[in-house]
């Protein structure tokens, strides 16, 4: 078992399989690079240049979406354990 699933391993409830790997290589990793960073911003959103108030902004759609989602599926967000990052 790799250590994703073990710290997480009471909050899955599906088959398991290198997620960590599939998230770190397809969407991380890219957005190490600025100009790649930059580019999706252009592409998908036609934002440049991408400021904090643009990252605050998407990252609050997303608390959003993500809150309202559980809601209409009746699963609870759990909070984030003390010692995890």
């Amino acid at each position: 078992m790799d250590a994703f699933y073990e710290r997480h391993k009471d909050n899955i409830r599906f088959n398991y399989r290198c997620f960590d790997r599939i998230l770190l290589h397809a969407t991380i990793q890219p957005f190490q690079q600025e100009q790649r960073a930059v580019g999706f911003f252009w592409t998908y959103r036609q934002i440049y240049p991408v400021s904090r108030q643009v990252l605050r902004d998407i990252a609050t759609q997303y608390h959003n979406w993500a809150r309202n989602r559980s809601q209409k599926w009746g699963v609870p967000i759990q909070a984030r354990s003390r010692g995890t990052a």
